[in-house]
């Protein structure tokens, strides 16, 4: 498996994509249909009337949603598998250092000074993200 900084880069944005996709499935939102019937007063003199019943129509609804619901979370699927993929990469990084660089940066998202003050050892922003994109390359 060979991830590149591209998809590295994109860690952090797949995990506010799955963050939000979730929140899109909770708040589907379901539509009001009125239709109009006819009946007659319950008292007398019963004479015809059109009655209008507004209400969710759900036989239209539940199609909808279990299929907008479906794509939604497909979708959340295919990204959390990126997401995996990305972390086990590097997981398997075998150089200690590294392994922290790359999860520092991408994973947490901190700026090259941050990582660099995050590793120590007179470790510089530069130094940190040289050794990155050599590793990356």
């Amino acid at each position: 498996m060979s991830v590149d900084k591209k998809q590295l880069k994109q860690l952090r944005y797949l995990k506010k994509e799955i963050d939000i996709l979730k929140k899109q499935i909770e708040n589907l939102d379901y539509t009001m249909t009125t239709v109009s019937v006819k009946g007659s007063n319950p008292d007398f003199p019963y004479e015809e009337r059109n009655f209008k019943i507004t209400g969710i129509d759900y036989e239209t609804y539940n199609k909808k949603l279990n299929r907008l619901q479906k794509k939604l979370s497909r979708r959340v699927k295919e990204l959390i598998d990126l997401v995996e993929e990305t972390y086990e990469y590097i997981d398997n990084i075998d150089d200690s250092l590294i392994r922290q660089i790359i999860s520092l940066r991408y994973i947490n998202g901190l700026t090259w000074e941050q990582v660099a003050a995050h590793i120590g050892g007179n470790n510089t922003a530069d130094s940190v993200r040289k050794a990155a994109e050599r590793f990356l390359k």
